[in-house]
């Protein structure tokens, strides 16, 4: 482990476990949220890490299923286009998740924004449940890298580690999160 990362206890003590960031701030110490979600924002830009348990949706291509999750997150988000590729990568985690790598394109207080996401799709097996982990990385405020919010270039290749780090070292503890 990087002296930039720690073991990061998700949705209880004993439900899941990840090597997050250290610099993170967690949006459940200031803010409800649901129980089905985790929310991790970076202190020094308007990058956010969402972890989310899901309904497992009824597609049975992984890949299909990732593309699903992440063009629901671009409806939600009222992208005005958004598109995604498929990262090919050695797969460390045995859970075996399907990553992605999409841009959405959004209009924001009267300026347009470029948001890149990280994403991964973890498929419980077994369960009637999909974990999914987006890096949300805004690229362009209206201002400039770096500006309002935007990453600089340098900001956005550690995040871009940092979410290989996380998928990478994601792990359940209890499959009882999944109980229900």
């Amino acid at each position: 482990m990087s002296n930039r990362h720690v073991p990061v206890s998700l949705f209880g003590d004993n439900g899941m476990r990840a090597d997050l960031p250290i610099n993170l701030i967690n949006v459940a110490d200031t803010q409800e949220i649901p129980n089905s979600q985790e929310i991790f924002v970076y202190r020094d830009s308007g990058a956010s890490i969402i972890i989310d348990i899901l309904q497992k949706v009824d597609i049975e291509d992984p890949e299909a299923a990732a593309k699903f999750h992440l063009d629901a997150i671009a409806e939600d988000n009222d992208s005005m286009q958004h598109n995604s590729i498929i990262i090919q990568r050695p797969i460390t985690n045995e859970l075996s998740p399907i990553l992605l790598d999409g841009g959405q394109v959004l209009q924001k207080a009267g300026s347009i924004h470029h948001l890149r996401t990280l994403f991964s799709l973890f498929r419980v097996k077994g369960k009637n449940h999909d974990v999914v982990v987006s890096f949300n990385i805004p690229i362009e405020t209206g201002q400039g890298r770096g500006r309002n919010g935007a990453v600089t270039v340098e900001q956005e290749q550690l995040i871009v580690s940092d979410f290989f780090k996380a998928v990478d070292s994601l792990r359940v503890v209890d499959y009882n999160l999944f109980a229900v």
